[in-house]
C-alpha cells in the first residue's frame, strides 16, 4: 500500500499529508500523532530504498541533534539500569521527527497555510474542550485533551504565540485571521482555567520578553496587559478557586510546594553523588523514592501512585540528577542552539509586527520558565508539539521571502 501511494505521488506531496495529519492530531490524541509519524518514517524509508539515497534535510540542524543524542547515550550506558535508559533515548529521538518533517517538507505559501488552518482547528477542538470540563462537567481545572491540568497550561503557552502569528501573518485569508483572534482569546481563559500556576507565571514572564525584545510595542503591550489584568482581578474576585490558587503561590504550608522543595533537593544530592553522568534516564523516580526521599516527605510511593513522584517538578533538576553535567549542559546547549537560531530570524524579520521569530522564542521561553516549576520538556505531546511548531516557523521564513 505505502509502496503503491508513493508510486502515484511525490514524497513530497505524501508527507505535506502526514504533517497536516500531525498538526491536527498532536494537541488532540497521542495515538493518533504516533500514527502520523510512524506514517512520514515509513513514507521516508520507502522512498530511500527506492532512489538509494536520503531526502536534502538540514546538515547543521541534524549535526547539532546527532550531538546532543551522543551525549544521551554515553549517559544511558553508565545508567543504573541501562536498558531503560537506552529505551528512553530512542523514545527521545521521534520527538524530533516532527521538527524535521515541517522544516524538510513546508516548501510554499499554500501548505505554510494548510498546516497552520490544520493547527488551529485543534486549538479550538483543545479549548472547547477544556472550557466544557470546567463549566458543564465542573471540574475543578480544565485539562482539554492534554492528560493533565499541567499540560493543558504547556499547550496553552504554546497556541496563545502561534496564534497572534496566525492572526497577523498576512499571506494568512482573513477569515482564518479572525477565527486565529477569537481563538487566542479562548486559549487565554484556557489558561486560566487550567490553574496551573507555573503557567500563569510562565506568561508573565514571556509578556516581559516580548517587552525587552520589541521595544516599538511597548505601550500597546502595557494597554493590553493592564486590561487583561483588570479582567483577570475580576474573574479573581469572583471565583474562590482561582483566590485559592494564587494564595498558595508563595506559601510554605501549602504542600505542593513544600513537596517540590524536598524533591529539588534530593536531585541536588543525586547530582553531588553522581556530578558526571548521574543516575540515567528515567532513573529519578528509582533514585529518589529508594534512596533520597525525605523523611519530611508526606508524597510518597503507594500514597501518590505505586511508584512515587517520577520528576523533581523542574526539567534544570531533572537533567542534573538523572544525567549529570552531560546532561545538563547537553540539555542547555540544545535549547541555547534554538534559541539563538529564533533570535536570527528575529532579527531578520524586525519589519514584522509578529515574527515568526519572536513567536518561536516565545514559545520556548514559556515553557522553560514553566519547566522551572514542572518538569514538561520531557512529555511527547508536548515536546512533538514544540518541535512541529519550531519546524514550522523556522520553514516560514524562506517561504515567506519568495
Amino acid at each position: 500500500m505505502p509502496i503503491k501511494f508513493l508510486q502515484k505521488i511525490s514524497l513530497d506531496s505524501a508527507m505535506y499529508q502526514v504533517i497536516l495529519l500531525m498538526a491536527f492530531a498532536i494537541p488532540l490524541s497521542t495515538a493518533a500523532a504516533s500514527i502520523s509519524v510512524g506514517l512520514g518514517t515509513l513514507f521516508i524509508i520507502i522512498w530511500s530504498i527506492r532512489h538509494k539515497k536520503l531526502p536534502q534535510f538540514d546538515s547543521n540542524l541534524l549535526e547539532v541533534l546527532a550531538v546532543y543524542l551522543v551525549f544521551q547515550i554515553f549517559i544511558a550506558a553508565m545508567s543504573w539500569e541501562p536498558w531503560n535508559s537506552f529505551r528512553e533515548v530512542i523514545g527521545e529521538i521521534h520527538r524530533f521527527f516532527p521538527l524535521i518533517f515541517a522544516l524538510t517538507f513546508i516548501k510554499n505559501r499554500k501548505q505554510l497555510c494548510g498546516v497552520l488552518i490544520a493547527t488551529l482547528f485543534a486549538f479550538i477542538i483543545n479549548d472547547l474542550a477544556g472550557i466544557y470540563q470546567y463549566v458543564v462537567q465542573n471540574e475543578p481545572r480544565a485539562f482539554g485533551f492534554n492528560h493533565t491540568p499541567t499540560f493543558y497550561g504547556s499547550f496553552m503557552l504554546m497556541q496563545l504565540p502561534i496564534l497572534i502569528y496566525m492572526a497577523q501573518l498576512e499571506i494568512f485569508p482573513t477569515i482564518w485571521k479572525r477565527l486565529a483572534a477569537l481563538t487566542a482569546i479562548l486559549s487565554l481563559i484556557c489558561l486560566i482555567l487550567s490553574m496551573t500556576r507555573g503557567a500563569w507565571l510562565a506568561f508573565v514572564m514571556v509578556v516581559v520578553i516580548f517587552v525587552i525584545l520589541e521595544k516599538r510595542f511597548r505601550i500597546l503591550t502595557a494597554k493590553i496587559c493592564a486590561g487583561l489584568a483588570i479582567l483577570f482581578l475580576i474573574v479573581a474576585l469572583a471565583s474562590p478557586t482561582i483566590q485559592e490558587r494564587l494564595s498558595t503561590m508563595t506559601s510554605t504550608k501549602f504542600q505542593s510546594n513544600t513537596e517540590r522543595i524536598l524533591m529539588w533537593k534530593a536531585a541536588a544530592e543525586i547530582f553531588c553523588d553522581y556530578p558526571i553522568f548521574g543516575v540515567g534516564q528515567k532513573m529519578y523516580v528509582n533514585a529518589y523514592n529508594k534512596y533520597y526521599i525525605s523523611s519530611e516527605a508526606r508524597e510518597r510511593p503507594g500514597e501518590i501512585g505505586e511508584e512515587g513522584h517520577t520528576h523533581p517538578h523542574n526539567n534544570l533538576f531533572q537533567r542534573a540528577s538523572e544525567g549529570g553535567l552531560l546532561g545538563l549542559a547537553s540539555f542547555i546547549g540544545l535549547y541555547a542552539y534554538f534559541f539563538w537560531k529564533f533570535y536570527i530570524q528575529f532579527k531578520r524579520e524586525r519589519n514584522f509586527a509578529f515574527g515568526a521569530g519572536i513567536t518561536a522564542i516565545l514559545i520556548l521561553f514559556g515553557l522553560q520558565f514553566e519547566g522551572l516549576t514542572d518538569t514538561n520538556m520531557n512529555q511527547v505531546p508536548i515536546m512533538r508539539e514544540f518541535w512541529l511548531l519550531a519546524g514550522t516557523l523556522l520553514a516560514s521564513e524562506d517561504i515567506l521571502k519568495r
